[in-house]
């Protein structure tokens, strides 16, 4: 491994700490870059930023947020020009209740992806979100509702009805009596073909009798078959087939299944691949939305790499590599797309991960003269995958994470963590250890206990610097814990 001395790498083992020096100085080795970064940074706050491609398309990304979308004059254009990942993110980044006005214009493939994303836990169809879109649709009158419930997906129209009334046909089948304690009487459809109940497992605002009211209003033919065919499947059955339809679904906007989206979280190669080709790779997605953009704006490591990269063809198969970088992330930590400060934050976490893990690559070249941490960063984008540069980050915490791991197996330090809440100490550095502790402990190591406000907020180790002061750290919690 290679450290820098005044300029000049010089040989060290693979267990020693890597350090930079200052005349006498030492900086720990994750300072290196980020003192390059910030000096860049300060170099240009006094001087015009040059336009880069990936700052233009930052620029593009942010301009399609919700309110100017709302407030502009071409409103159907607007939103027909939206990639469905985009639609989703503006619609809850707005809120159902204000968003009636672009939902009017969503295509079938686009209100498709937003219930994809919005309407299953993991494997697990929740017929209360979807209630909550057909809810905002309902606002604007009984054919609204019809038409967006018809534009759904066959297979999930017949979940829904599935999982919110039971159908009886009278001539055929042995009706119970009804309940006459249940808040919702039984009733009959407008034809006279069928008779309803209401299942009470989810609560709903918009009534399933409203709903087929609507249905049988706007088409009463398509009505009694979607109703028919309710009636003699499975609910099971039905609900693995619309599963198997989303999943391809979700993967054409870039979400892999949950298999491969753990990937993320494995130990990368360390042989360098060959360099790899330079299109972009054949997707459905070729922007950033505005909720993963936003946090690219800042200063770090990637944001630098990628502002080095002038061939826009290049920049866009990076573009679709980060998107796909925080799909993955989204399903691997087990979150859901419907919390925008959430996804806000994971796209954050990737961020941090991704400059960490080029941090840490870096570190190994022979060549990286400070003042060119940037352009060897672009040259890694060259060859290393996002997915990869990832991998490299979350590599590097690891060490961090089995040291905390160790820290456990002293009786002492067990004995302290294990506390009961209502023994714990009131002091709010005690709080704070406690969840610097907890984060490294995850199934993805993060960093915790650095806010005095928010004691078990977390974010991903962002550098070299950051996982070096974190072990000095422990290294003391430990030592005063254990005395």
């Amino acid at each position: 491994m290679f450290s820098f001395y005044k300029g000049t790498f010089i040989c060290r083992t693979w267990l020693d700490p890597l350090w930079v020096f200052f005349a006498d100085s030492p900086v720990p080795r994750g300072e290196y870059l980020q003192s390059v970064l910030t000096d860049k940074k300060n170099m240009t706050d006094n001087k015009s930023v040059e336009l880069t491609p990936f700052r233009a398309d930052l620029i593009r990304s942010l301009s399609r947020r919700g309110e100017r979308i709302l407030a502009a004059a071409d409103l159907a254009e607007e939103v027909a020009a939206l990639e469905p990942l985009e639609a989703y993110y503006i619609v809850r980044e707005i809120g159902l209740d204000q968003a009636l006005p672009i939902l009017r214009e969503l295509s079938q493939e686009q209100l498709a992806a937003c219930i994809d994303l919005d309407c299953w836990n993991r494997y697990d169809f929740a017929a209360d979100n979807l209630d909550e879109w057909l809810t905002a649709f309902a606002l604007d009158g009984p054919e609204a509702l019809a038409m967006a419930f018809f534009s759904l997906d066959y297979v999930v129209q017949l979940l829904y009805l599935a999982k919110t009334v039971t159908v009886y046909d009278p001539d055929t089948d042995q009706v119970p009596e009804e309940d006459k304690e249940k808040d919702t009487p039984r009733a009959a459809t407008p034809d006279g073909f069928f008779l309803l109940d209401v299942k009470d497992e989810v609560a709903l605002k918009t009534h399933p009798f409203s709903l087929l009211d609507a249905l049988y209003q706007y088409d009463p033919a398509a009505s009694h078959q979607l109703l028919s065919a309710s009636r003699v499947d499975l609910p099971t059955q039905i609900e693995e087939e619309a599963l198997h339809f989303r999943n391809g679904r979700m993967q054409d906007i870039g979400f892999a299944p949950p298999e491969e989206a753990a990937v993320l979280f494995s130990r990368p190669a360390i042989r360098q691949p060959l360099p790899r080709p330079r299109k972009p790779t054949d997707s459905a997605i070729s922007r950033l939305p505005s909720v993963y953009a936003g946090p690219l704006v800042g200063t770090s490591l990637l944001q630098q790499a990628l502002s080095q990269i002038t061939d826009k063809e290049r920049l866009s198969g990076l573009e679709q590599e980060i998107v796909w970088a925080i799909n993955s992330a989204i399903i691997a930590y087990g979150e859901h797309a419907r919390d925008i400060q959430q996804i806000t934050d994971i796209a954050e976490r990737v961020r941090d991960t991704i400059s960490l893990g080029m941090e840490a690559l870096l570190v190994r070249e022979e060549n990286c003269p400070p003042d060119g941490a940037a352009a060897k960063a672009a040259d890694l984008l060259e060859v290393w995958c996002i997915t990869d540069l990832f991998r490299h980050g979350f590599a590097a915490t690891l060490g961090l994470q089995q040291e905390a791991r160790q820290s456990l197996e002293k009786p002492r330090f067990r004995a302290w963590y294990d506390l009961a809440e209502t023994n714990q100490s009131d002091e709010p550095g005690d709080r704070l250890e406690r969840a610097f502790i907890t984060a490294l402990l995850g199934r993805h190591p993060l960093h915790s206990g650095f806010d005095p406000a928010r004691a078990e907020a977390v974010k991903a180790f962002a550098s070299l610097a950051e996982i070096d002061a974190a072990h000095v750290r422990l290294k003391k919690l430990v030592g005063r814990i254990c005395r």
